[in-house]
Formats: structure tokens, C-alpha cells, sequence
């Protein structure tokens, strides 16, 4: 897939479409797995997990990114996510064994 920039032909990604599909099947399997939840935010917390780990790898594949200094300011901010949600996630799973 390409784009016109400035007059030049640039070949991108269609992030668009992975994030769509991303977010499409993740819906499926937290639909399939909610059944199994084992304590209150369970599935939020692996909707979180997945999403901005994914997130983080399709905005690192963008052109268009709003940078601060050398670091994609949404990769940050999915990896803040990412850190936190995994560390809740496992707070959970170990304060309920």
C-alpha cells in the first residue's frame, strides 16, 4: 500500500487494518475466555496486556507518529499501559492462589 507525500510515492503499512483485525479477534477471545474469569477485572486487565504490547508494535510500523525527541509518544504510553496492567495481573494472580 502506498501513499503521495510531498509529491513522492511512499510505500506504509496498513496499520489501520492491523489494528481492525488486532482488535476484531481480540474481542472473539475475551468473549470466548469471559466465561472463565477468575476474579473481577480479569479480562480488562488481559485486554490491556495484549492491546498495548500490540499497540506498541503497529505504531513502531506508522509514518505519521507524534514524537517527542527520538520516542513515539504512543508507544510510551502503551508501554506505561503494558507494565502496569501486567504487574496488576499478577499482583491478582498470585493474591488469589
Amino acid at each position: 500500500m502506498g501513499i503521495y507525500e510531498s509529491g513522492k510515492y511512499i510505500e506504509v503499512h496498513p496499520t489501520f487494518l492491523y489494528e481492525s483485525l488486532l482488535t476484531f479477534s481480540l474481542f472473539i477471545i475475551l468473549t470466548l475466555i469471559s466465561k472463565k474469569r477468575k476474579y473481577k477485572g480479569h479480562i480488562t486487565l488481559i485486554y490491556l496486556i495484549v492491546y498495548s504490547f500490540a499497540r506498541m508494535i503497529i505504531e513502531g510500523l506508522r509514518t505519521d507518529s507524534l514524537m517527542m525527541g527520538n520516542i513515539r509518544i504512543s508507544q510510551l504510553l502503551s508501554l506505561i499501559i503494558l507494565i502496569i496492567s501486567v504487574f496488576l495481573y499478577l499482583r491478582e494472580k498470585y493474591k488469589n492462589k
